[in-house]
């Protein structure tokens, strides 16, 4: 009787068997010293393709970086901040306003200014503490 063999191929994905897959089924199938030396030869050229793939992919990904860039380039105007700052340093009861058009979104505006130096007598004795000089 003659004997029947059988092979079961489990499919991830697209559902395609890849070249290198049907070729070692192939090389399988060859007697010993041929088939040995095929696996191997098959081996080497899947992961130079695999190798060839990532370059290639790369290489592609860098140009579209590259025109995405100049893309960019092109359309974007070059924002120059536009600062005003009003106030000056020192003076009793002095303020500092800084505005910004590129990044303000509406808001108010924001100003600062110095307290009267405290009187760090007064504070202990508000406090009641009579203990420290």
């Amino acid at each position: 009787m003659p004997k029947i063999k059988f092979e079961k191929t489990l499919l991830i994905g697209s559902g395609t068997i890849p070249w290198y897959m049907k070729a070692k089924r192939w090389a399988k199938k060859q007697k010993f010293p041929i088939s040995f030396l095929l696996l191997g030869a098959i081996e080497w050229l899947k992961n130079f393709w695999i190798d060839v793939k990532i370059y290639n992919n790369m290489r592609d990904i860098d140009r579209q970086a590259e025109a995405l860039k100049k893309h960019w380039e092109e359309h974007d105007e070059p924002t120059t901040p536009h600062v005003v700052e009003t106030g000056v340093f020192g003076d009793e009861g002095w303020s500092i306003e800084i505005s910004n058009p590129v990044v303000e979104r509406g808001t108010p505006t924001i100003s600062t200014g110095m307290v009267t130096p405290s009187d760090a007598q007064r504070l202990q004795e508000d406090e009641g503490d009579q203990g420290t000089t």
